[in-house]
């Protein structure tokens, strides 16, 4: 028949796991050393400080994070009501614009029986150096003013 199935010299043998030696372990004397008493305060008083320096980043991060939600909830109501503004604006503005719109002021004009303006009825006026242009009183008004200032004149010289 010629090669046999399995081949002996083929396989190697696994070895059994062995324990592992374990170093032998003496006891020395030595360590950390004791502190004297001035030591062991400020060491503990250090310690102290640390854990109060945690305890208030711990509380001022706290409060930080009440602070962004206090603020972010009053940003958000702002853009709502920025929103609202917004939308009632463009109702304003689209209205203004549908009754400011030149054929809506021609009807409106038409229906009240107004026409439009003619080159004859416009008048220019120059101006003097005051730059003020200063309307006549009419003639009730001037005789009423002279009226009271002769009143004034013949009470103040009777007194």
């Amino acid at each position: 028949m010629g090669q046999p199935a399995y081949d002996r010299s083929a396989v190697r043998r696994r070895r059994a796991p062995q324990p592992q030696r374990k170093a032998n372990l003496r006891v020395a004397k030595g360590g950390k050393r004791r502190l004297n008493p001035l030591q062991a305060a400020v060491h503990n008083a250090m310690n102290l400080v640390a854990a109060a320096l945690l305890v208030g980043f711990a509380i001022s991060l706290l409060w930080s994070e009440a602070q962004l939600v206090e603020l972010n909830d009053q940003i958000q109501a702002t853009k709502a009501q920025l929103v609202s503004e917004q939308s009632q604006y463009t109702y304003y503005n689209s209205t203004l614009n549908s009754k400011t719109n030149i054929a809506s002021v021609e009807e409106t004009a038409g229906r009240l029986g107004l026409m439009k303006v003619d080159p004859s009825q416009i008048t220019y006026i120059r101006l003097g150096e005051s730059g003020a242009l200063v309307r006549r009183e009419s003639t009730v008004r001037q005789w009423t003013d002279f009226l009271y200032t002769g009143a004034v004149n013949i009470l103040g010289t009777v007194r």
